[in-house]
């Protein structure tokens, strides 16, 4: 595994981290169960603020956060041409 691609794995999961603390900051819930409450909070957003139906905001849900893993990999693979 090359360095561009080991900065846009790092750079993926440290963005679903900061992903997944935005939804779930002011939460009391232990930290195991933060990834199942930021993607519920995600598809009540969607449901709720944009007026998705449930049917469909899961999938969408789904797709956004891959689209979100998708352009932190990009932008971190190009990252690593910057350091060297």
């Amino acid at each position: 595994m090359n360095r561009s691609i080991l900065f846009g794995i790092c750079s993926s999961i440290l963005g679903l981290i900061g992903l997944i603390f935005l939804f779930t900051a002011s939460s009391n819930l232990p930290v195991h169960q933060w990834p199942v409450e930021a993607f519920q909070g995600l598809v009540f957003t969607l449901v709720w603020a944009v007026g998705v139906p449930e049917s469909l905001a899961y999938p969408a849900a789904a797709l956004s956060v891959l689209a979100v893993l998708a352009v932190l990999f990009v932008v971190g693979k190009k990252a690593s041409g910057w350091w060297g």
